[in-house]
């Protein structure tokens, strides 16, 4: 997986992956905020046809539909399955992510409908930060998730100090959470599985099922009702969009990620255009 966006990388893709080709917009620049990313989409089509699956990474989904709504509408036509998966930590307007929404959940109902069903739409609670994580807060936004039908959630942990330099430095700078640049004593596995613990008995409660990403999915061994999520998963595009083109290899974005191969369009470099966010 190429770290730049290049259209002709794309070819080299499809012949890795067949019928499966499965397209993210975008795990490294949120389309909501960011015209580049639907120019790269429609370049892709344009040249190489609809893929089998697209999927839209967003905190905004009401943005997503302002600047891609008449892409993703005309994707659907093609015969494409779309995706999303909508961050909402309830954060918003904070320091942390100073311009996600104020309201969370904005324009996820009506990107549910343009794709087909709240069986298409995953809520993220991404990431969950030590002292700063609320069980109140998580409870709060699990219930607008499932009023609005949304039956899958996806749990990921603040990477620890020492996997992201940029983001240890910013930590570090802004003195917002003490204790970061020390290791942060107290942000340990058992920690982790009781918070998780935690989200899952809310989780059941209200219909989600609670699935924990990357770095954090490893926790499902030890806390009953954890899934290991698959953000890019097959089987998942299997059933919304009715046909298996036979399974593509793994393409695992970060340590322990079980998502399928990918294609994505989007570009780094993107912060200070989109939302922001301290752990960015």
């Amino acid at each position: 997986m190429s770290l730049v966006f290049r259209l002709e990388d794309y070819a080299r893709y499809l012949a890795r992956v067949g019928g499966a080709a499965y397209i993210d917009i975008t795990r490294r620049t949120d389309p909501a905020r960011v015209d580049r990313v639907w120019a790269n989409l429609y370049g892709v089509v344009r040249a190489y046809g609809a893929p089998w699956i697209v999927q839209v990474w967003t905190k905004d989904a009401a943005g997503v539909l302002a600047r891609g709504g008449s892409v993703l509408r005309c994707l659907r036509r093609y015969g494409t399955t779309l995706t999303a998966q909508v961050t909402v930590t309830g954060l918003s307007r904070s320091a942390w992510e100073p311009r996600t929404p104020p309201e969370p959940f904005v324009g996820v109902t009506e990107l549910m409908a343009l794709m087909g069903g709240p069986e298409h739409v995953t809520w993220r609670y991404d990431p969950i930060i030590p002292k700063v994580h609320r069980l109140a807060r998580f409870r709060r936004m699990a219930k607008q998730a499932a009023s609005r039908g949304i039956t899958r959630c996806v749990v990921n942990f603040l990477a620890p100090p020492g996997r992201y330099k940029r983001v240890d430095a910013r930590l570090a700078a802004s003195s917002i959470l003490p204790g970061w640049s020390e290791g942060m004593p107290g942000y340990d596995d058992d920690w982790r599985a009781e918070v998780a613990t935690q989200l899952v008995e809310v989780g059941t409660g209200l219909g989600l099922t609670v699935a924990a990403c990357a770095e954090s999915a490893g926790l499902a061994e030890q806390v009953p009702g954890l899934g290991r999520a698959t953000c890019g998963d097959h089987a998942w595009f299997v059933a919304l969009s009715g046909r298996d083109p036979g399974p593509a290899p793994t393409s695992g974005s970060r340590p322990d990620c079980g998502c399928a191969a990918y294609f994505d369009v989007g570009l780094y470099g993107q912060r200070q255009r989109c939302h922001q966010c301290l752990y960015c």
